[in-house]
């Protein structure tokens, strides 16, 4: 199931304190009001108790961080310069 793009005007004290909110639990504003609003939903059973979130639909594993050639120099740049005599 894709997700639908919708639009709503909200208060901009809202809008800053789910910026703020989001951003504490290390997610998007938008990853954040879907969770909570999904959770909301099931709550006042709207969705079914055993309905699941949609995750990540963007495609590729996400959950492991990719080791970069870049990451790699960088371990080995930051390896040398703790090793360096005096």
């Amino acid at each position: 199931m894709p997700r639908k793009q919708a639009n709503y005007r909200l208060d901009d004290r809202v809008i800053d304190a789910i910026a703020e909110l989001a951003q504490d639990a290390n997610l998007s504003a938008n990853r954040y009001l879907e969770i909570l609003l999904f959770n909301h939903a099931k709550e006042r059973g709207k969705l079914p108790n055993e309905a699941k979130p949609l995750g990540e639909t963007r495609g590729g594993d996400r959950s492991k961080p990719k080791k970069t050639n870049s990451t790699a120099e960088e371990s080995d740049r930051l390896g040398s310069e703790n090793n360096t005599e005096d």
